[in-house]
């Protein structure tokens, strides 16, 4: 159980997580919208605005080169730009000059305000009614929060309606004029319509201004950048980069119009080069860790702005991918090919995520068909249903090919061949064609969006649609845009004619188009009853709060005001992605959705038809893009709006489309998109050339050194809190890891590792090699701990070093400020300075102890006493807002009555009589009620006030309660520390006992000596068995020498044994032979005996005989 509970894996330390509650977090963040505005203008003044009393140009001049260098380098560039078209042409060109602030301190005023220090006369005016009454606060309201919800002062009207300087005063000063259309406040009072209009039109008359003569500049902010043309500019230029590329393209596209250039000379190969220049603040290398790492302003801006790169890449996959997507791809490929030789997506084929294509985007490829056309207007057999992306190509090409665009060769198409002027008929171009003859009511899309690019006739091309079929068919006409572009439908209206009803009655009746509006207006049918409106009034009127809902009720009815309704939207995109749109004209799109779904489902066949138009459907996140096309889908047909969701079905972890993803995607916008792009057409649009100016923030980054202690500060602590998270690293290291806690008993596993197979001798001599590399593995061990103590030495003597040179550099720098008063007081006057310190803040984070805290027992019970308290805020503002409500209800049923015509005189003056008191009653009793409530809710405030004080106290008295436990816990756990430490080498010392090792490194010398052990291993066994070589040998060699002694005793033995035997033969041969010859010798002598006896015996016989 010890031993579990000993080897078990850890887990963080009780102290070390109410350390991460408590601890506190400082980041520098950059506020985004400070950054856009300092980096247009420094400082805030009334003396630099040319439309106060006090306004001092020369005064604006001298501080330019330190508020803003690049409005030096702007203003410059014009003259620079001027000087070389005079020695190159003999002649200057028009400028346009565009801010993206709308501000009365920044922007597009602070540029008028500079042109005008330079000598430059601006074409309208306004005179002032009471010279002496401008007020002496320089504090722009831009500042001081702007609208705020306190009640503002109301302003004294200083100037008259703004007039236009007659054309005949400003040739007086030929060249050298301009205009500044702004959506802000000029001369107290905004620009209105009428002005923008002569603005538009002195500026773009030809041939009389085509070179500048009566005004060669336009300087505008962004409440101007879509749905204005500007004719025969040359050059652009963009005082700040856009954040999105859909606006650098709204912005230039104002000056990139259909042949808006047409009044400059034609290049046969470059038709119209239009000169675009960017301007960015430059932040150099020695100063770039203050603003967070960029290299820009722009960069640093988005970097405040926190933008996802997940959404970048979708952006840029998803805008390709509806583009190959759109209704119209192959009838629009030859105008797309044009002059542009585009790459897809990956540097290869934009098709070749579709299975089976062998098309080739923008390129002119694919194979060529003939077509053949009748004569007379074609006959368009309109889809029985919506079909997918496959289908819907092969139904365009069957029945729409004629208005492919044809093979294009490089000319002037926009020279002059008929005559201009009201109801001049104006040729359709293939797109706007097809976009008449597709987009019908009996076509089953609901919807349908015309991302086309800017100036190709979006305008033309939906009033050809509505008055194509919609009209004929009844339908009410819906026009949505802007408020500054409710009146631009006009001009495709009525000068360049582009309605089929007046084509007609012009080419058949001679119609002429008066120049009085209001008989231009009776020329136009029903259908356009209701005039166009903005986007807050149609939400407005879907959410059945204006009286243009009671007119739609009573021509389609009340069951669904939308029947039987083509709703024409400009500028789409700002819909959804609108944020430079006032609160008072954005849209409420979620009332628009709905009303759109409950027509598209409740009215079938006759519900409301969507055209949407905008050159820039994504603006500041692809979404928009998906919903703009949701608004044309029925409900049942909805792709996800929120990205978690549409990734999940659609998209890889990149953010782009997987195979499968695009070809459904492909599938839900087929029928819904038209794509045209003439952004590249050189034969009537401008070509833009863009270079980007980069302007160093601060030109002396040594005067930075000599009097910023922030950024000396900032350079020499860059590396200190690194350094001493990696003392805290380091320390923390040594004391958790397993180098602190050593021995050689921890290592003993690689015994029975290495020698667990061995017995007898080997056993012994690989016990002695183990043992002598896990001694050596302890050492090395050991010296890594060492190693990293002295580490830590070398980094804390470096933080120390680092400390004193600050402390010397202070010093410096604060000689230096006493000894230069005036170039501090000048440093701290620059646009480095300013943009530095004042959008620049440290943010002290603690998100987990103030949830945390929220669980106390006292603080939940604080936290639900300021609920209460907040609430009982609420109802008193309730009380007056219901007694408002209660009035303005009783109010409108007096008045509704009034307007029955009924009734008699009598009671009609008792009802106004009523109408009166009632008004003069209820501001009295609004008066009190309202004293009443402020009195109590004072009072409320004040105990609201007192509650959050001691919260305060309460946060703060729990902070210092949890850092007691810290220091306790932290005692505790190094007790326990020490415990297990104890227990461990104890354990260790036990046979069975094995710890397992989880430090990398620590892992890594394991694995490093248990190799050289098992080498030595092998080194013993190659030297165990030399040996027992050397032994068999000798062993051997010894049994030779002994057989080799064996068989010469043997021999010698036999030898010798033979010799016996010789000898021994020898002696029994002659002992033989003596026996022989004795028994010879016997038997001579037996033979000799017996002879004598035979003789003897014969003798006697003889004798005997003879006796006888």
């Amino acid at each position: 159980m010890l031993q579990d509970e000993v080897g078990k894996e850890k887990t963080v330390p009780k102290s070390e997580s109410l350390e991460n509650m408590i601890k506190k977090e400082s980041i520098l963040s950059y506020d985004a919208m400070c950054v856009r505005k300092k980096s247009n203008w420094g400082k805030v003044s009334k003396i630099y605005k040319f439309d106060e009393e006090n306004f001092q140009p020369q005064t604006l001049l001298n501080d330019m080169p330190d508020y803003s260098p690049k409005l030096e380098v702007l203003l410059d560039k014009i003259d620079e730009l001027d000087r070389k078209d005079m020695k190159e042409h003999g002649k200057m060109f028009k400028h346009f000059i565009f801010s993206d602030l709308k501000s009365t301190a920044y922007g597009a005023k602070i540029i008028a305000s500079a042109l005008i220090a330079k000598g430059m006369k601006l074409g309208y005016e306004a005179k002032q009614l009471k010279p002496g009454n401008s007020k002496k606060n320089d504090i722009d309201d831009e500042m001081t929060g702007g609208e705020g919800p306190g009640k503002k002062p109301k302003k004294e009207k200083r100037y008259g309606k703004i007039e236009m300087i007659p054309l005949d005063v400003l040739q007086q000063t030929q060249y050298n004029n301009f205009y500044l259309l702004a959506s802000i406040s000029i001369y107290d009072q905004p620009i209105n319509t009428k002005t923008k209009k002569e603005i538009l039109a002195n500026f773009n008359k030809r041939p009389d201004n085509v070179y500048g003569e009566n005004v060669r500049i336009i300087v505008m902010d962004s409440g101007f950048k879509e749905g204005i043309d500007l004719f025969d500019i040359k050059y652009v230029h963009l005082y700040e980069p856009s954040t999105v590329a859909s606006d650098e393209k709204q912005v230039i596209g104002r000056g990139t119009r259909t042949c808006g250039q047409k009044g400059l000379d034609f290049h046969p190969q470059k038709g119209w080069p239009l000169h675009v220049f960017i301007y960015d603040l430059m932040i150099p290398d020695k100063l770039q860790k203050t603003f967070l790492n960029s290299k820009s302003a722009i960069e640093l801006y988005l970097k405040a702005m926190n933008l996802d790169i997940r959404l970048l890449n979708f952006a840029h996959d998803l805008e390709k991918t509806s583009i190959i997507g759109s209704v119209d791809y192959d009838l629009n490929k030859n105008i797309h090919s044009f002059s542009i030789p585009m790459v897809s997506l990956d540097n290869g084929d934009v098709n070749e995520h579709l299975p089976g294509s062998k098309e080739a985007m923008y390129n002119g490829g694919g194979p060529k068909r003939r077509l053949v056309l009748r004569d007379g207007p074609p006959i368009i057999i309109p889809a029985p249903q919506r079909l997918g992306f496959e289908a819907m190509r092969e139904h365009i090409q069957d029945q729409y090919s004629e208005f492919t665009w044809t093979n294009v060769k490089m000319e002037n198409l926009c020279e002059e061949k008929q005559k201009g002027g009201a109801g001049t008929i104006i040729n359709f171009t293939p797109t706007q064609d097809f976009v008449r003859h597709y987009f019908t009511p009996t076509n089953p899309v609901k919807g349908m969006l015309l991302y086309h690019s800017v100036g190709t006739g979006k305008t033309c091309s939906a009033i050809a649609a509505a008055t194509n079929n919609f009209e004929k068919q009844g339908y009410t006409i819906l026009w949505v845009t802007r408020t500054t572009l409710k009146s631009d439908i006009w001009k495709n209206m009525f000068d360049m004619v582009c309605s089929e009803s007046i084509r007609h009655e012009i080419q058949t009746n001679d119609l002429k188009i008066p120049d009085e509006q209001d008989k231009r207006m009776r020329l136009l049918s029903k259908s356009w009853k209701i005039r166009p409106m903005s986007y807050k009034q149609f939400s407005n009127l879907v959410s059945k709060q204006n009286s243009l809902y009671d007119d739609l009720v009573k021509i389609n009815g009340k069951e669904d005001p939308l029947r039987k309704t083509l709703l024409i939207i400009d500028e789409a995109h700002k819909l959804y992605g609108g944020d430079d749109l006032s609160s008072l004209e954005k849209p409420d799109m979620n009332a628009l959705h709905k009303a759109l779904m409950y027509s598209y489902q409740y009215s079938g066949i006759n519900s409301v038809k969507l055209l949407l138009m905008t050159a820039t459907p994504i603006t500041n996140n692809p979404m928009e893009l998906i919903k703009l096309l949701n608004l044309c889908k029925p409900q049942s047909e909805q792709m996800p709006e929120d990205f978690t969701n549409f990734s999940g079905k659609y998209l890889n972890n990149e953010g782009e489309f997987t195979e499968r993803g695009r070809m459904e995607y492909l599938d839900e916008i087929s029928g819904y998109l038209s794509y045209l792009n003439r952004e590249k057409d050189a034969r009537q649009f401008a070509q833009p050339i863009i270079e980007r100016i980069n302007v160093p923030i601060v030109k002396d980054v040594k005067m930075v050194e000599r009097f910023d202690k922030k950024i000396v500060g900032d350079f020499l602590n860059s590396d200190v809190p690194k350094l001493q998270q990696q003392i805290i690293d380091e320390t923390n290291k040594i004391r958790t890891s397993e180098f602190a806690d050593i021995d050689a008993n921890k290592f003993k596993f690689l015994r029975e590792e290495i020698c667990g197979d061995l017995e007898g001798r080997p056993l012994k001599q690989c016990g002695k090699i183990v043992n002598a590399n896990i001694r050596e593995l302890v050492k090395e061990a050991k010296g890594e701990v060492k190693e990293m103590r002295e580490n830590i030495k070398k980094i804390r003597q470096l933080v120390i070093q680092q400390k004193k040179l600050k402390q010397i550099s202070f010093k410096e720098i604060k000689g230096n400020v006493e000894n230069n008063a005036e170039k501090y007081k000048k440093y701290k006057e620059s646009l480095f300075y300013l943009l530095k310190n004042t959008c620049a803040k440290k943010i002290t984070s603690e998100t987990n102890f103030k949830e945390a805290v929220k669980e106390h027992p006292e603080i939940l019970e604080t936290d639900n006493l300021l609920a209460s308290y907040n609430e009982e805020i609420e109802n008193l503002h309730g009380q007056i807002k219901n007694q408002m409500t209660n009035y303005k209800n009783r109010m409108a049923h007096l008045k509704g009555i009034l307007k029955k015509k009924d009734l008699s005189e009598l009671e009609r003056s008792v009802i106004k009589l009523t109408i009166k008191d009632e008004q003069k009653d209820f501001k009295g009793l609004m008066k009190a009620t309202k004293k009443t409530v402020s009195k109590a809710e004072k009072e409320i405030k004040k105990k609201v006030k007192t509650t959050e004080k001691q919260r305060k106290k309460n946060v703060e008295k729990i902070r210092k309660t949890i850092k007691k436990q810290i220091k306790v816990e932290k005692k505790n756990e190094k007790d326990i520390e020490k415990e297990e430490k104890k227990l461990r080498k104890t354990l260790r010392k036990e046979r069975d006992y094995v710890e397992e090792i989880k430090d990398e490194k620590l892992n890594d010398l394991v694995g490093k000596y248990k190799n050289k052990a098992l080498d030595q291993m092998v080194d013993l066994n190659e030297e165990m068995l030399e040996a027992e070589k050397e032994r068999e040998n000798i062993k051997m060699e010894k049994m030779r020498e002994r057989e080799h002694m064996r068989q010469t005793k043997k021999a010698n033995k036999e030898r010798e044994q033979q010799e016996k035997k010789i000898v021994k033969a020898a002696e029994q041969q002659r002992k033989k032979e003596e026996k022989l010859r004795e028994k010879e010798d016997k038997k001579a002598e037996k033979e000799r005996q017996r002879g004598t006896l035979k003789l003897q015996k014969e003798a006697a016989r003889k004798t005997k005989k003879n006796q006888k």
